[in-house]
């Protein structure tokens, strides 16, 4: 389950919020002034979104080598991906 909370209230409970991610999987955004700005999940889930972002990079990395570009140049090609699918959302 994904429930939203307040930055207070993850002051006063912290260690409850804890046991429910632990416990039950739950994940929980907090947010500060109604925006969120950080996520509580249970520990497989951070460790599987750290193997996927170190794979991607290390794809990244293959396919600049194999295609014949700069570091600098590969890096430019990610960034205006990264801007097509940002600006991709927005709209």
């Amino acid at each position: 389950m994904e429930k939203t909370i307040g930055d207070m209230e993850v002051r006063d409970s912290f260690g409850s919020i804890l046991d429910e991610v632990s416990t039950n999987g739950d994940r929980v955004v907090v947010e500060r002034n109604g925006e969120p700005v950080a996520a509580v999940v249970p520990i497989d889930v951070y460790n599987q979104w750290k193997r996927s972002r170190a794979e991607f990079f290390e794809r990244m990395q293959q396919a600049s080598e194999h295609a014949g570009l700069t570091p600098e140049e590969a890096e430019q090609v990610a960034a205006d991906a990264v801007k097509a699918v940002r600006s991709s959302h927005s709209a």
